[in-house]
């Protein structure tokens, strides 16, 4: 018998993967239906939820802000692409809402031009919802002039101070559930490159400054209105 026809009776790569899923202690079966039977579904879910909130934030900004020039390049093509990746399968709805009125705004005049542009929307990507909320707070904290005594020294510091970012949020509408542990959460960010905390000498008050790359974000967060 020919080695071509031996093919139709062997199960091809598909079935030899969910036979290997299924035979998973305890989580197998419930596994296999997600994997195979559910994911298309879900990613299709959440690309058409990024879509509409890119539809969107377009409507509700100025028209005469879109560069229509800017949504039939290449540039656009690789940013939707993006977006459709970041959002394939990402449990939180808002999350998948942020990135689609990032890449509406990606197509701003104020951003068109920027080469930085897909850098930026993949920065974002890596934030939580709550953590791009926290960077649009910060962004909007003025950094402050403050003299930190050690001893016999002092050191002059002007940044942005923890209890002025728990001022500005504690003022505005609470976007996160349960508990926000505000220490990790900026943690996260310094470790993304988005903050940068300051050495200060003693017990002072923490304090951090904005990364380049994070005040670019942050512009874009702003004029998406996040």
């Amino acid at each position: 018998m020919d080695s071509k026809d031996l093919t139709k009776y062997l199960p091809d790569g598909s079935t030899w993967l969910r036979a290997a899923v299924s035979s998973i202690p305890l989580v197998g079966s419930a596994l296999d239906h997600l994997l195979f039977d559910k994911a298309d579904a879900i990613r299709l879910r959440n690309i058409e939820a990024a879509l509409g909130a890119l539809s969107a934030q377009i409507a509700r900004g100025d028209q005469e802000r879109i560069d229509k020039d800017w949504f039939a390049s290449e540039e656009a093509l690789a940013a939707f692409k993006m977006m459709a990746d970041g959002v394939s399968y990402e449990p939180d709805r808002r999350k998948i809402e942020d990135v689609g009125r990032l890449v509406a705004v990606c197509g701003d005049k104020n951003h068109s031009m920027d080469e930085k542009k897909l850098s930026v929307l993949d920065h974002l990507s890596r934030l939580s919802h709550v953590q791009i909320k926290i960077l649009s707070a910060i962004s909007r904290t003025a950094p402050k002039q403050k003299t930190v005594k050690g001893g016999d020294l002092n050191q002059t510091t002007t940044a942005i101070w923890m209890a002025d970012i728990m001022a500005t949020l504690k003022a505005e509408p609470k976007f996160w559930e349960g508990t926000l542990v505000l220490d990790q959460e900026l943690e996260v960010l310094e470790s993304l490159n988005t903050i940068r905390r300051l050495q200060l000498m003693g017990d002072a008050e923490t304090a951090y400054q904005i990364t380049a790359i994070g005040k670019q974000a942050a512009s874009y967060v702003r004029t998406a209105g996040l």
